[in-house]
Parts: C-alpha cells; sequence; structure tokens
C-alpha cells in the first residue's frame, strides 16, 4: 500500500510540474505572440508613416516665388496643370522642380541656336541668369527636404492613426528622432543600369526646338518602367547633367506611370550621396528613409524603419505656359519712282503715301521734274489697285504669299518651334503647316482690315496656339498684361531681302517734253516688295521671338523722249 501510495505521489507531482510548466510556456507563448505581433504592427505602422511621407514632400514641401508676381520667371511653373485650369499659387515643390529646370533648359537651347546664328543679343547673359534663378529655387527645396523634422509631422498623421494595440491599448507609433532620417537619389546610374526618366517629356516634332540647336540623343531616353504604357513618349534623363550653353541642369527621376512605393534599405543605401557621389552640388532627392518607435509609458517598446521611393504619377512637356511670340507689320507705303537718266530708277520728289489693310485704293503721284529722258516733267496721276497686295489676306498670305521667291524655310521652323514650346500638354506638337494653319485663321484678315498690326502669338490652355491682335489677347489672357511690352532679347535680322514681284497695276503717265523734244514712249507700272526680319527670343522675359514685316509698292513711270 505504502508503494502503491508513494506512486501515486509522484504521479500527482509530476502532474504538476507539467501543468505548471505547460502553463509557464503557454503565458510565454502568448508573450512571443505578443511581442511579434506588436513587431508587425509597429512595422506596419512605420511603413504607413513612410508613405505617406513619400506622398505629402510631393506638394507640402514647397519654396514660394511670389504669388502675386505673375511675372515672375517661374510663375507659370506653379499650377499641377499643363492647361493652367488649376490656379497658379507661387509655389515650387517636388513635383514641379523639374518643370522649373525644363523651362532653363529651354532658355538655355535658345540662347544656344541665336549664338550659333550670330544673334545671341543678350540671350546668353540671361539663360545664364535663368539657370541662377532655377539653381536657387531647387537648392531651397532640396534644403527643405533634406530637414528630417520637416517630415515628422506626415510620418505621425498615419503612424500614430495604425493600431500597435498588441504593445498596449493606448501605445501608438511616432517619430524617433534619429541620424536614420535620411535621404538618397535613387533610379540613377551606377546603381541602375541605365538613366531613367524624368517626369517631362520632350515634344517629339520636327520643329521642337529651334533649327540651329541639336539636342544630344544622350539627355533623352524612353521610359525605362513599362515600354507599353510610355509609347513613343521621349523623356529628360534624371540625375544626369544636361549641359546647355555652359550650365547643367538638373532633373529628378520619376518613373514613368508610377507612385510612392517602399524600398529596399540596401537600394536606399546604395544610392545615397556618400555611397554614389554625383556631380550635382545640392542634389534635389527623390527618396527618403524614416525611423519610428511604438511608445508605452514614455519607453519605447518597439523601433521600426522603412524607405520610400516618391513619385508625382504626373507628366509634364517641357514647356514655357506664359511665353509668347510677337509679330509687326510696319505701315505700308508707295514709293514712286521715274527714270530721269534711264536704269536704274531713281525716287521722285513727291513723298512716299501710306495705304493699309482696309481697302483697294487709288493714289496720286507727284509729277517729277526731269523725270524721264528728254523730259520736263513726267507725271504718274491717279494710279489704282493700291493695297491690292493685301487686301482681304489672312495673316500668314501677309507674311509669307506674294512676293515670295526667297528661301522662309528657317524662319518657319523658328516660329514653329516657339509654337511648340508653349505646349505644355505632353503629346501634343505642332508641324509648320499646323503653324501656317493658325495665322491662316479667317479672323486675323478681320484683324487687319482694322489694321491691327501688332498680333501676338500665345497658348490660351497648354494644348492650342492662337494668334490676335495685343489688345484682345490681353482680355483672353490676362498673364499676358504685365509680359506684353517686353521684346526679344535676341538681336534682328533681316531673314527675306526685297522680295519682289509685278503687280497687276498698269497706267499710263503723262510726261512734258524738254524744249526742242518731243515724247516718244510712256508707260507705267507697279511692284510689290517684302522684307521679313527675325528677332529670337529666349523666353527669359516671356517673350520668344518676334516677326517683322515690311511691305511697300513701287510704282515706276517711265517716259522717254527724244530731240526734234
Amino acid at each position: 500500500m505504502r508503494i502503491r501510495r508513494r506512486e501515486r505521489g509522484s504521479v500527482i507531482a509530476f502532474s504538476t510540474v507539467l501543468a505548471l510548466a505547460l502553463v509557464i510556456l503557454g503565458v510565454a507563448f502568448v508573450f512571443l505572440i505578443m511581442y511579434m505581433g506588436g513587431q508587425a504592427e509597429t512595422k506596419n505602422a512605420v511603413d504607413a508613416g513612410a508613405l505617406n511621407v513619400g506622398k505629402q514632400v510631393l506638394d507640402d514641401i514647397k519654396v514660394n516665388i511670389g504669388f502675386s508676381d505673375i511675372d515672375a520667371l517661374y510663375y507659370d511653373c506653379t499650377s499641377d496643370t499643363d492647361d493652367g485650369s488649376k490656379p497658379y499659387d507661387g509655389n515650387i515643390s517636388l513635383r514641379r522642380i523639374n518643370r522649373v529646370w525644363a523651362k532653363a533648359m529651354l532658355i538655355g537651347i535658345n540662347a544656344a541656336a541665336a549664338q550659333a546664328d550670330g544673334q545671341a543679343g543678350s540671350g546668353t547673359s540671361n539663360a545664364s541668369q535663368a539657370y541662377t534663378e532655377a539653381k536657387t529655387i531647387s537648392d531651397q527645396l532640396a534644403s527643405k527636404l533634406t530637414t528630417p523634422s520637416n517630415l515628422y509631422g506626415y510620418f505621425s498623421d498615419y503612424s500614430k492613426a495604425n493600431s500597435v494595440r498588441m504593445i498596449g491599448a493606448s501605445v501608438q507609433t511616432d517619430v524617433l528622432p534619429s541620424n536614420n532620417w535620411q535621404t538618397s537619389l535613387m533610379d540613377r546610374q551606377p546603381v541602375t543600369k541605365q538613366d531613367r526618366e524624368s517626369n517631362i517629356t520632350i515634344n517629339a516634332s520636327a520643329n521642337a526646338l529651334p533649327p540651329s540647336y541639336s539636342l544630344p540623343a544622350d539627355y533623352v531616353t524612353k521610359t525605362t518602367r513599362n515600354q507599353s504604357l510610355g509609347g513613343n513618349l521621349q523623356f529628360l534623363k534624371g540625375y544626369k547633367a544636361l549641359s546647355v550653353s555652359d550650365n547643367n541642369i538638373w532633373q529628378v527621376p520619376f518613373q514613368y506611370d508610377e507612385k510612392p512605393r517602399l524600398v529596399s534599405r540596401s537600394l536606399f543605401e546604395q544610392s545615397m550621396v556618400k555611397q554614389s557621389p554625383i556631380s550635382w552640388d545640392n542634389p534635389v532627392p527623390n527618396a527618403f528613409s524614416v525611423e519610428g518607435q511604438a511608445i508605452r509609458a514614455n519607453a519605447a517598446s518597439e523601433k521600426g524603419m522603412a524607405w520610400v521611393l516618391t513619385n508625382p504619377h504626373e507628366t509634364f512637356q517641357m514647356s514655357m505656359p506664359h511665353s509668347y511670340m510677337k509679330i509687326h507689320l510696319d505701315k505700308m507705303v508707295t514709293k514712286w519712282k521715274f527714270f530721269p537718266t534711264g536704269y536704274p530708277p531713281l525716287p521722285g520728289v513727291g513723298e512716299d503715301q501710306e495705304y493699309d489693310y482696309s481697302s483697294v485704293t487709288s493714289q496720286t503721284g507727284v509729277p517729277d521734274p526731269a523725270g524721264g529722258l528728254f523730259c520736263a516733267t513726267v507725271n504718274p496721276g491717279s494710279v489704282d489697285l493700291i493695297g491690292s497686295d493685301v487686301f482681304g489676306r489672312n495673316l500668314d498670305q501677309v507674311i509669307f504669299s506674294v512676293p515670295s521667291s526667297s528661301d522662309t524655310s528657317a524662319l518657319e521652323a523658328n516660329m514653329t518651334s516657339r509654337f511648340n514650346e508653349m505646349i505644355s500638354k505632353t503629346g501634343k506638337s505642332y508641324s509648320v503647316s499646323d503653324m501656317h494653319s493658325v495665322l491662316s485663321d479667317p479672323k486675323t484678315i478681320g484683324y487687319l482690315f482694322a489694321n491691327q498690326t501688332d498680333l501676338v502669338c500665345y497658348s490660351p490652355d497648354g494644348v492650342s496656339v492662337t494668334v490676335e491682335p495685343e489688345i484682345i489677347a490681353q482680355g483672353h489672357a490676362p498673364w499676358l498684361i504685365p509680359l506684353i511690352g517686353n521684346d526679344p532679347d535676341g538681336t534682328e535680322k533681316k531673314v527675306v531681302d526685297g522680295d519682289n514681284s509685278f503687280a497687276p497695276i498698269f497706267f499710263e503717265p503723262t510726261a512734258e517734253p524738254d524744249p526742242f523734244c518731243s515724247v516718244d514712249f510712256t508707260f507705267g507700272w507697279g511692284m510689290w516688295f517684302k522684307d521679313l526680319y527675325w528677332q529670337p527670343g529666349t523666353g527669359y522675359n516671356h517673350c520668344l521671338g518676334k516677326v517683322h514685316v515690311t511691305r511697300w509698292t513701287e510704282i515706276y513711270s517711265l517716259a522717254v523722249g527724244s530731240p526734234l
């Protein structure tokens, strides 16, 4: 009996110990589950905070360049729509910084082209100033983005909203200020095998840029993410020095059709400046690391880190939205020519007479003393069809139609490139034919009939280009009001010199012979003449160029006499 009692006691003792061990193991297991769950919850909260940082840094951290200063150089980069349908707010953010650099690049390209044509004027120095202003904005933005305390609020907004109840019912994940809040320049060589694209596209048309400038092929790339998504779009490369007019232009890479996303620590750290240097002395980052901690009773319970690569998921075309091109038409005159000594004809004593676009008229010339061989006077009399070269014509015809013997292809290419520089809608472009269509708008006949001879080409919506008299354009686009007085910063060059053609003007002048002479022959006719000038603008003062048209009519009165 004693043996059985001992055995029974041993079993009870063993069972008690086993039960106690199982309880301890169970409690330990619960604590392990709670610990691991707390870690996972903390990690999720940190990831959420990081993603919110990646989203908010695109717009909330910004450099103000003036809310009402609409004539500021980069004011037209302060809207998030390519058509300007959203208000301009005077702020440059990470979403917009590439637009600023791209505009500086266009100004530099225009300056380089003008210099190649011998028409630089003050364009070269203005391009340098545009670069300086872009760099100043970029440096200020970079400074704000690389200051960790500027990001803390975005992290906390989301990290605190994520539950970490396995650590404690009232526990929240908050910022852990430390050296682990860093920035990186991701999506670039040598970490990646190829340069990645920015969110700035290049107009792919044949006349997107001035004809005297050729953009290096190495400056652009198709999307490196998914070719089927990007189609034939060409993007400026990110984190690559794009040298234009002796200045390095920069872009921040944002892969096409991508959104902010978490990335690995290894890729993030490989792309940091200290691991992979870059020649950009104050680069704007596109990736951020964060660190948070779950706090219970003022003591850190769990820590976590995350790394986020941001992306605005928005593409813009390299452009200058608030830019314009001027067209000026000189007053037209009739010049009266005579042949007092034979060829060549010489101006008569009468003054030039003006005519305009509103009618076909008659003008009477002043008799010219000794205006013909052996003639005392030659009188052209009244001449009809003055103004028939321009009456009822549209603007394109006034600029490019008869007389039209010279090659105007360079002028047309320059004008078309300026049209394209106004367009901010990705994928939209203008051809030379499109440019002529704009200038052929029937409304221009009415403008000319009203003798509106100062016109402006501009884009009202970032998609199309229109031409209107300056006074009308300012009503439709108020941003033009403080800018319209600016002239191009390049020098003017005559590109068509004295094109001429016979006019359907014929008449019979009268002549008085010299003493002891008789008039043998008289004949009168007219000719049309045209000069064209091109003055390039970089766009630094928002003016991209000016076309200057000079047209006139010459009336020839030929009289020949002979001695009796």
